[in-house]
């Protein structure tokens, strides 16, 4: 089944409601791709997501030095999407976080669908251990904070 790209998009927006997880792609100033787990992502719209950015991370460094095109590709439940967009810092720092992030919106240019037909794939999930139950209140705070307009 061949899903049109505004399906696509809904079910982006779907799957970046909190928790699932991606995995981002920039590029170095010396052309050479960096990859970087995230689970810190939501969708604001079908047009652009907002995740958390750690400002010691390549990928920070590469989307602050005006290497703006990034991509990321989405892990859930049956679904398996490319994303492509431009990368923009939008705060330094992110107030939630326990440690340096800055706010960083993706402009979608385009989703693709990478789910195989008849493929039951699980994507990948995280808990935390028991002596660790307070994160799940950190990240929903950090989640909400992701959500939120900028304000002026």
């Amino acid at each position: 089944m061949v899903r049109a790209e505004p399906q696509l998009r809904t079910l982006l927006c779907k799957a970046l409601s909190g928790g699932t997880s991606v995995v981002l792609a920039t590029v170095s100033a010396d052309g050479v791709p960096s990859t970087a787990l995230n689970s810190w992502i939501v969708s604001k719209n079908d047009d652009v997501a907002a995740l958390a950015v750690d400002t010691r991370s390549s990928a920070y460094t590469n989307i602050s030095a005006g290497r703006t095109g990034v991509a990321f590709e989405l892990l859930a439940d049956d679904l398996i999407l490319g994303v492509r967009g431009i990368a923009s810092i939008i705060k330094e720092r992110l107030a939630s976080v326990p440690f340096p992030c800055a706010l960083v919106h993706i402009a979608i240019d385009n989703v693709r669908d990478h789910t195989a037909a008849g493929v039951h794939f699980k994507g990948p999930r995280y808990t935390y251990a028991d002596h660790k139950g307070h994160r799940s209140d950190a990240e929903a705070a950090i989640f909400e904070e992701l959500r939120k307009d900028v304000e002026a």
